[in-house]
């Protein structure tokens, strides 16, 4: 039984109007990623330029083809800017505009000139190359999906490729004007490609969206809004009770903070906060894991890591913050931290047991005058807070080097 070519073209346009009505109720659900607006006008517009196309068909007036072309081409466009949005968050408008003019005004000049052998031949062309550029942007973000984008890539390309025949057929025809639509098996393929495809590369999208969405809610509840690290919960949820030993873990307590909030506002007191997670997360970056327990409260985990490697650390981490100037209501202010350090070198690592540790030598630094380092077991004062043998001191700058 032959196909009913006008059947496939209502069908498609149908088919994109419910896609396109989908992504759009997508988007108002979250309202976060907006490639979805740009996919909702993409769909919706090619979906427009059939329905007029079909009209053409049947009445082969060179402006109805020409405006539906037209139509056809900047939804291929705005599919396009979906998948750059997709990958990078920036809508290429420019890039947009320049691609839907430019093979608009090639297809329109002969089709209102009468050629419209020669328009149809540059819709295919143009339509070829827009899809194939569509699906090398996807192609270029596949390490977010492994296989979800692969195969969206797939999909562009062969809806691509599905114009090349057409094309082809009316160059071996030499027909530059034509009395009727083409109709042949390339055509009656292509449409059929395109509504299979449009079908796959729509669900394909609103479920990358999804999964998108849940990466998102899963690292909003893992994230201390202040500083950006992981907060309490998100961090015993990585180790899942043990640690694999050794390790070592610092935590950090900033000293008279609520001063720093009665005096200085809790503005100031929140750019305190944030300045030292930037300086725990530089830190951290290639080295352990970062966390705001709460408060003013942070902790560091070093797998690996030496209890003199991390009290060094610690000590680095101390001096940068040390370093640095805040204002406030009460004017120019320095904000200090202490410390306490615990480690151990079982192979697994009660965290619990350790943590107790490291809080026990935090107490310690701030009973021996605070803005210091102390490590869990010592019996004396802190290496921080005594003067360094000559032969010591230039290890412990080439470790505040490092961390500063």
């Amino acid at each position: 039984m032959p196909l009913d070519y006008h059947s496939l073209l209502t069908a498609f346009a149908l088919s994109g109007c419910g896609l396109a009505i989908t992504f759009f109720v997508s988007w108002l659900a979250s309202r976060t990623e907006r490639f979805l607006i740009a996919w909702t006008f993409g769909v919706a517009f090619m979906a427009l330029g059939v329905l007029i196309y079909s009209w053409y068909a049947q009445t082969m007036v060179p402006a109805i083809g020409a405006a539906g072309y037209t139509i056809l081409l900047t939804g291929l466009a705005f599919v396009f800017g979906a998948g750059r949005e997709f990958r990078t968050g920036v809508l290429p408008w420019r890039s947009m505009v320049v691609m839907a003019v430019v093979s608009s005004v090639a297809m329109a000049v002969p089709m209102l000139a009468g050629y419209n052998g020669a328009a149809i031949v540059m819709l295919n062309v143009a339509a070829t190359v827009i899809l194939l550029i569509t699906a090398w942007d996807y192609w270029l973000g596949r390490a977010e999906a492994r296989l979800a984008i692969p195969l969206l890539t797939v999909l562009y390309v062969l809806t691509g490729l599905s114009f090349v025949p057409c094309a082809v057929l009316l160059l071996l025809d030499g027909e530059w004007r034509l009395s009727q639509a083409p109709s042949n098996w390339a055509e009656d393929l292509n449409i059929v490609i395109c509504l299979l495809t449009l079908s796959g590369i729509g669900a394909l999208s609103l479920a990358l969206n999804q999964a998108r969405l849940a990466r998102g809610h899963k690292r909003d509840a893992e994230t201390d809004p202040l500083t950006g690290l992981l907060n309490r919960r998100a961090l015993l949820s990585r180790l899942s009770g043990d640690v694999r030993g050794p390790a070592a873990l610092i935590v950090f307590d900033m000293d008279h903070f609520k001063t720093t909030n009665d005096v200085h506002g809790h503005l100031a007191g929140d750019e305190v906060l944030r300045s030292f997670g930037k300086i725990l997360a530089l830190t951290s970056r290639s080295q352990g894991l970062a966390a705001r327990l709460g408060g003013e409260e942070f902790a560091l985990l070093l797998p690996g890591a030496s209890l003199i490697m991390a009290a060094n650390l610690a000590d680095g981490v101390r001096r940068r913050l040390a370093k640095r100037n805040f204002s406030g209501n009460g004017g120019s202010f320095a904000s200090t931290v202490s410390a306490g350090v615990a480690w151990s070198e079982d192979a697994l690592i009660d965290f619990e047991a350790l943590l107790h540790n490291a809080d026990k030598a935090l107490y310690a630094a701030k009973r021996n005058g605070r803005d210091r380092v102390a490590r869990a077991g010592d019996t004396e004062p802190p290496a921080s807070s005594r003067p360094l043998p000559e032969g010591r001191r230039d290890v412990v700058e080439r470790v505040r080097l490092k961390v500063g």
